[in-house]
């Protein structure tokens, strides 16, 4: 269980930090790199609770990003059933009482979210100007949860490496305790693999929609 008091703020300063799509053009290189040991892992110091911590409350601001962009992009396309969903498991994030169930019950409900809302954009639909402006919102959110991924990336490779160096004594007595952050590190490559993809997806449907998309977006996706 991660401390309140730290997941709160870290959430807030996230959900602050609009200026986050300017680091999304390597996402997909670290999807990839965060499925390999780290070359100095010999090296690396075995990872504590504050490591844990820290590491849960990158993947928290990540995925708190991406289920408010998946909310917005549900009401883009009608799916108010969707809507209730994403924004229950947004504020049982927030609450700050985090496990790893709660984890993976976040992580399920975005999936099938994902799912109804790729099956809306492929079916290329005329969106409302209101709509538009929802689907606008959810870009700036979806890049946001890209910036704090990439950065996940790195931070859970670190922590895989750290738990490979921790002996069987160690393991027996502190293993148990870092629970929560060797999960997070074990799913960050499939979790970051499939944000790149629904972010790709969701800013090429913004571009035939003629839906506003964030300035530098062209950009960073020329740079993959």
């Amino acid at each position: 269980m991660i401390r309140t008091t730290a997941l709160a703020v870290a959430i807030a300063a996230a959900t602050l930090s609009m200026p986050a799509h300017a680091q999304f053009g390597k996402l997909k290189d670290l999807a990839g790199a965060a499925t390999g040991a780290s070359s100095s892992a010999s090296s690396a110091g075995a990872p504590d609770e504050a490591a844990q911590e820290a590491l849960v409350r990158r993947f928290v601001s990540s995925q708190s990003h991406s289920l408010q962009a998946q909310t917005s992009f549900a009401r883009a396309f009608g799916l108010a059933e969707q809507v209730q969903l994403l924004e229950a498991e947004r504020q049982a994030l927030s609450s700050g009482s985090v496990s790893v169930d709660a984890m993976k019950k976040s992580v399920s409900v975005s999936e099938a979210a994902q799912a109804a809302i790729d099956e809306r954009q492929a079916a290329q639909p005329e969106l409302s100007a209101e709509s538009k402006q929802h689907y606008a919102e959810g870009l700036v959110q979806m890049l946001a949860s890209a910036a704090e991924a990439q950065k996940l990336g790195g931070e859970a490779s670190n922590f895989t490496a750290g738990m490979k160096n921790l002996g069987a004594t160690q393991l027996a007595t502190v293993g148990r305790k870092l629970a929560a952050g060797a999960w997070v590190a074990k799913e960050s490559p499939g979790y970051i693999k499939g944000l790149y993809g629904s972010t790709k997806s969701a800013v090429t449907f913004a571009k035939k929609s003629k839906v506003k998309v964030p300035s530098n977006a062209d950009s960073m996706l020329d740079s993959l």
